[in-house]
């Protein structure tokens, strides 16, 4: 075993294990399960929120190296259908921390990066086990990613997460080995011909600054910028000073150096260093200047800019976060798993009730209609002549609709001339 940043009884693994003694899960064959599941929906063509939690939540260690693949065209269905706003909040937990554990990096980047494909949005716990995990294995850019859903999703969690996510990014910022960061967008099948759509009006194009987001520097900026002012001190103003500069945002660059000016708080050499680099890219005269202008007021300032190791500060913080926090996020997460059983058993019996109903129906119709034939066949003779005029009824002609003739001179045909003589040839 190792030691990460969170200890390993932060992950709840006996806890988490203890749902595969139920019976719903202990008596569940993956390789069957998914056999009958797309035949189902090849039927059906339907998919439901309980079959998939079961599915998922069944799967556990190397065993689930097979079905990744099942996985994944689960949650994309699961997603597409009407049956998404029932999906359980087990599911995504567990489908994150199968490929967690199995380290399918990319299939988990996938799901985090496309949430209206497959509706996975991870809680603090997981994001915070994925975030230990892939900066303890070196994987910044996977880090990266984690936190920026945080981001994106303009919720940055409890202190813990806070921390974690601030690391993750600046881990990434720091590391000479980054990583491109690789779009997991859905590909559409190509049409086999050329389909032309004929529209009103071509809309304008539309940048959200958000969402659209593509370039990495600038995403884990705006993480930077955004979650740092929660952590507070000098970490949290270096933080977000060098978020604004990544981000590329002057004013807010500009306004939060003055905030620097204005406070007992001393930036790193390093953050200086960073700023200054990043202002080749700022266009505007008037802000360049003015941001020229409050580096070098802050470095002429005694004891205002000073070698700090961010990356250590950070590191320490976050473990003094995880010793706060792991007593209660333990206890926290262990009474949600046992929620997450209890209503998985009632959604199951629930989705049994509905089967039986609908084959109850099924067979009262089925009956109903063997009534009625029998009911034909007993009462023939008092019905015979009923049923006589039945057969004898015609069906009435079709009737032509009028039609408007317009008056027209009929040709008149020249009488035949008895005197003609034809020509001599």
């Amino acid at each position: 075993s190792r030691r990460t940043f969170l200890s390993a009884a932060y992950r709840c693994d006996e806890a988490w294990n203890l749902r595969l003694q139920n019976p719903l899960l202990s008596n569940l064959n993956a390789g069957d399960y998914t056999f009958d599941l797309e035949r189902k929906y090849k039927q059906e063509g339907t998919v439901s929120a309980i079959d998939v939690d079961l599915f998922v939540n069944s799967l556990e260690g190397d065993y689930a190296r097979d079905f990744t693949q099942d996985l994944d065209e689960l949650m994309n269905r699961l997603r597409r259908s009407p049956e998404t706003i029932r999906t359980l909040p087990s599911t995504p937990y567990a489908a994150l921390r199968i490929l967690l554990d199995t380290r399918r990096t990319k299939l988990l980047l996938k799901f985090l990066t496309n949430p209206l494909e497959y509706g996975v949005f991870p809680n603090y716990h997981i994001a915070n086990l994925m975030m230990d995990t892939y900066l303890e294995d070196k994987n910044y850019t996977a880090a990266a990613r984690v936190a920026s859903v945080q981001m994106l999703q303009e919720d940055f969690g409890p202190p813990l997460t806070q921390t974690l996510t601030i690391l993750s990014c600046y881990a990434y910022y720091k590391s000479e080995e980054n990583l491109p960061w690789e779009e997991y967008s859905m590909e559409l099948p190509e049409p086999e011909e050329e389909v032309k759509v004929r529209i009103q009006f071509k809309r304008n194009p539309y940048f959200d600054d958000h969402f659209d987001l593509k370039d990495p520097y600038l995403i884990v900026g705006k993480t930077l910028a955004w979650g740092s002012p929660l952590l507070g001190g000098e970490i949290g103003l270096n933080c977000e000073i060098l978020g604004w500069a990544l981000y590329k945002k002057w004013k807010e660059l500009s306004a939060a150096l003055t905030r620097a000016i204005d406070s007992d708080l001393s930036l790193a050499s390093s953050v200086v260093t960073s700023v200054k680099d990043s202002l080749a890219s700022c266009e505007t005269s008037n802000l360049h200047a003015t941001i020229m202008s409050h580096i070098i007021q802050i470095e002429a300032t005694n004891s205002k800019v000073m070698d700090m190791n961010i990356e250590s500060l950070l590191q320490d913080l976050v473990k003094r976060e995880a010793a706060n926090a792991e007593a209660n996020d333990i206890k926290a997460q262990k009474e949600v798993f046992t929620e997450w059983e209890k209503k998985r058993e009632e959604d199951v019996k629930k989705q049994l009730q509905d089967y039986r109903k609908r084959q109850l129906l099924a067979e009262i119709e089925e009956k109903k209609q063997a009534l009625k034939a029998k009911e034909e066949v007993i009462f023939f003779f008092d019905n015979k002549d009923k049923l006589e005029m039945l057969l004898d009824r015609k069906p009435k002609p079709k009737e032509i609709p009028r039609r408007f003739f317009f008056p027209f001179k009929k040709k008149q045909h020249k009488k035949a001339d008895e005197d003609y003589i034809p020509p001599e040839v």
